[in-house]
């Protein structure tokens, strides 16, 4: 568990708690919602990143589309994007996703919007 401490810095910081770690699975990915914003997390490699979970091409709902190691593939026209940075890896999109900063210590998840 974070001290208060620590957990007061991250607040002041700007950061929301997500949840405990384990709710993201090696190759998976979810999506919570955090204010009024959809995000994607998935993690890969040990890492969770976190990108806007709408995709910019056609506003679908990315976690209903496949991950393929660092790709997010969008379930209606199959555009790809880069879940490290947001880049378009492949169109019909054109236009990246935005990402978040995420830090994940002691089990626990917290995301900056």
């Amino acid at each position: 568990m974070l001290s208060s401490m620590y957990e007061n810095k991250l607040h002041d910081k700007g950061f929301t708690f997500i949840g405990d770690s384990s709710i993201v699975h090696e190759g998976d990915m979810i999506e919570v919602t955090v204010g009024k914003s959809d995000v994607l997390l998935a993690r890969v490699e040990g890492v969770i990143y976190a990108v806007d979970g709408i995709c910019s091409h056609a506003y679908a709902k990315l976690v209903e589309g496949e991950l393929d190691d660092y790709c997010v593939t969008c379930p209606l026209h199959f555009a790809c994007f880069d879940i490290r940075d947001g880049e378009v890896l492949e169109g019909p999109a054109d236009k990246s996703l935005p990402i978040f900063e995420v830090v994940e210590k002691d089990q626990q998840i917290w995301i900056k919007l």
